[in-house]
């Protein structure tokens, strides 16, 4: 899965002319995992992310509109592994978690299925793969950042345009920043859980008009100061990108506000919603030392720490 620090949002239409979005992130350590084994010729199986969540159908049935179910039967039809497979979709998450689990099952799971038939693919490839099943056969609203964090891992300045990806930069970050910024983070689980393309119907075309240039702007001060190893710099980007996305749509980034509100007097330097927000989790960056004392305000809280850099797509043979 995945964390921005800046730009995103960008990813996304409106595209302002002559000015591609851009997103700086990572790839953290909260994994998707896609599991192919045979099955009986004549069926297919397939097993959710939530414990107890199947469901099996003949190899010639029309395939399941479950939701649960959705992707993993659009990664079949896509790699045309349609008969005879169990398909098994395992998450450190329940989706819906604003990190890019979507995309990263879509990736696991087209990258496990080519590889029970002895079919291998770029990691580039893959995004676009990947891409083209969420928006086009599954019909989401979505950007293509998430594809690139699950496939190809890493700290990346990513940018795009109204047809997708662009390009990729993977950024030489030094080891002391990396080090002082993941002690930093904090991940809030808000324990709602939503669809990212629901949420993302209901922006307002002109108030995400008005913010690109600030979050393309705040995504390069963000690169810059990851290349030039400052911390203070990458902050500040930080900040200014996330009262961008504040203002494109408040109503998402409700949760975001209200856990500000609750810590206020911690010095918390950033507080973001992540993903398409509207519930997931909600992004802190905090000083250390603070950490104690904003755990004791949020009480029982889910609290992640997250790992920056992780891999991306990889396969374990069985």
């Amino acid at each position: 899965m995945r964390i921005s620090f800046a730009g995103g949002g960008s990813d996304l239409p409106p595209f302002v002319q002559a000015m591609p979005g851009r997103v700086v992130g990572s790839a953290i350590n909260l994994r998707v995992r896609a599991v192919v084994e045979p099955f009986d010729r004549g069926w297919v199986r397939f097993e959710g992310p939530v414990v107890g969540e199947s469901f099996t159908r003949k190899a010639c049935d029309p395939p399941s509109n479950a939701v649960s179910f959705r992707l993993l039967e659009a990664a079949l039809a896509h790699t045309g592994v349609t008969d005879g497979v169990h398909a098994r979709i395992e998450t450190d998450i329940a989706p819906g978690a604003g990190l890019g689990g979507s995309a990263s099952a879509a990736v696991a799971a087209l990258s496990a299925l080519k590889w029970s038939i002895g079919e291998t693919a770029t990691a580039e490839a893959m995004v676009h793969e990947a891409t083209t099943i969420e928006r086009e056969r599954l019909s989401l609203v979505c950007g293509s950042q998430d594809q690139v964090f699950a496939a190809c891992g890493g700290i990346l300045d990513l940018s795009f345009a109204e047809s997708g990806w662009l390009s990729m930069t993977r950024l030489p970050v030094d080891r002391a920043l990396a080090s002082a910024l993941e002690e930093g983070l904090l991940l809030v689980d808000t324990h709602v859980r939503r669809v990212s393309g629901e949420v993302l119907e209901r922006v307002d075309a002109t108030a995400a008009l008005g913010t690109v240039e600030t979050l393309v702007a705040s995504a390069a001060e963000a690169a810059r100061a990851l290349e030039d190893g400052s911390l203070p710099r990458l902050l500040v980007a930080m900040r200014r990108s996330a009262a961008a996305k504040l203002r494109r749509d408040p109503r998402a980034s409700r949760h975001a506000v209200e856990l500000a509100r609750r810590l206020e007097e911690m010095h918390v330097e950033v507080v973001r919603a992540c993903g398409a927000g509207a519930g997931g989790h909600v992004l802190l960056w905090a000083s250390p030392d603070k950490h104690e004392a904003i755990l004791q305000a949020l009480g029982p809280a889910t609290v992640r720490r997250p790992k920056l850099g992780a891999h991306g797509a990889c396969i374990e043979p069985g």
